[in-house]
């Protein structure tokens, strides 16, 4: 890299993805896991999947989503270790609050991932590493040394995120616009955000099949591929254009649980199916939406496919008025053997949009709202809606952060 790339500040974002993260929190809360292969499971059963592995079971070929009982063929010493959801909010405030004592936090991605802007004192290629080295010390002493994160820098957060995959563990990848494309030749479509399995095999039918080919490309040409305006778009970003990200109305919010082998008959999924929607319930006011429109979704063991229901009403954001209607949704599906459970609110109208009733009654809202604090205060479950049963475990998802008060 030449002088004069120093002295022209070209890189405006910093992306840190934390390495392995459910499994390094692990790792780190409980000394006799290090150094040794685990898998994060749901539960603990020859029939779930990994969620999450150390990278002593990567090496052994053990990723997110391998079935446990193929695992063990891979690895016969790995350790599953339920997950822990609480553990991995916590830390994830932790690494974030530790980042901010460095750089603010521009855009939390997921769990384990946020993006910084870079200022313009810390946009030269030494700047920027000096910053990232610092970061890494900052999150040592706060969380731990058993959880790394590797660092991208670029002219923008596609590019910066790319760069963080391009190092693990716990790397540094700075991809100032004058060393691209060379730098990134080695990499495979693939390997870009947004380009999944699907997406790839239509840039293969345009001839699109190497970094090369997609960096040649002009956006007409990735237009035509992408069938829209996305193609052009996704042109301007990879040659390092720093677009703000679109708008997009929230739609719908869910929450779903796989069901250990001995609940899976719809009398024992019932209690857990009431929980799914008390949670995502707290989530719709907790977010400020109402919401128009409920689906319950169950996927059956074997090959016996789905069953899906929806049920249309008026706004509303009380769980009970919901639960009646989950209910009689529930009784409409067979007597067979459920894998996986799901509700869904949807067609969400945000709070200041709401059209009240005129037979709305306020009491109604002050109970819900004193139900909430209640189970804020001593705990999640202390006061149900009708029987939920036992607490089940929470799913953490990868592009919401949830609250404490979820897990």
């Amino acid at each position: 890299m030449d002088g004069g790339a120093e002295k022209t500040p070209a890189l405006r974002w910093l992306f840190l993805d934390m390495n392995a993260f459910f499994a390094s929190c692990e790792q780190q809360a409980n000394p006799s896991l290090r150094g040794k292969p685990i898998a994060i499971v749901p539960m603990e059963a020859e029939s779930t999947c990994a969620i999450a592995a150390s990278y002593e079971a990567k090496a052994c070929g053990i990723k997110t989503g391998t079935i446990i009982r193929e695992a063990r063929a891979l690895c016969p010493d790995l350790i599953l270790v339920p997950a822990h959801p609480k553990l991995y909010v916590t830390i994830h405030h932790q690494f974030v609050e530790a980042i901010e004592r460095c750089i603010p936090v521009e855009d939390v991605c997921s769990v384990d991932e946020v993006a910084c802007l870079l200022d313009r004192t810390q946009q030269t290629p030494t700047a920027a590493a000096t910053l990232a080295a610092r970061i890494k010390a900052t999150m040592r002493e706060a969380v731990g040394e058993h959880l790394t994160c590797s660092i991208g820098v670029a002219g923008n957060k596609l590019l910066a995120k790319l760069a963080s995959d391009m190092q693990k563990p716990n790397g540094l990848t700075i991809l100032h616009p004058a060393d691209m494309p060379r730098a990134i030749l080695h990499l495979k479509p693939s390997d870009i955000c947004g380009i999944g399995p699907n997406m790839n095999a239509r840039l293969a039918g345009h001839g699109i099949t190497t970094i090369a080919d997609l960096w040649e490309a002009d956006a007409a040409a990735l237009r035509r591929a992408w069938g829209g305006v996305m193609g052009a778009r996704f042109h301007a970003l990879l040659h390092g254009a720093d677009l703000p990200s679109p708008s997009r109305p929230r739609r719908s919010m869910n929450h779903q649980h796989v069901l250990p082998p001995d609940e899976r008959t719809i009398i024992k999924a019932t209690p857990v199916i009431r929980q799914l929607l008390t949670r995502v319930a707290l989530r719709l006011r907790d977010e400020n939406f109402y919401c128009r429109r409920l689906i319950l979704e169950i996927k059956w063991t074997g090959q016996m496919g789905y069953f899906v229901e929806e049920m249309r009403f008026k706004e509303t954001q009380d769980t009970r008025v919901l639960m009646p209607l989950l209910m009689q949704l529930w009784l409409k599906a067979p007597t067979l053997r459920p894998l996986r459970i799901g509700v869904t609110l949807a067609d969400l109208v945000p709070v200041a949009a709401h059209q009240y009733d005129l037979f709305d009654r306020p009491k109604n809202h002050a109970l819900t709202s004193a139900v909430d604090r209640l189970n804020e205060k001593y705990g999640r479950g202390t006061i149900n809606f009708g029987c939920c049963g036992a607490i089940i475990r929470s799913k953490i998802p990868f592009t919401r952060v949830p609250e404490l008060k979820e897990v």
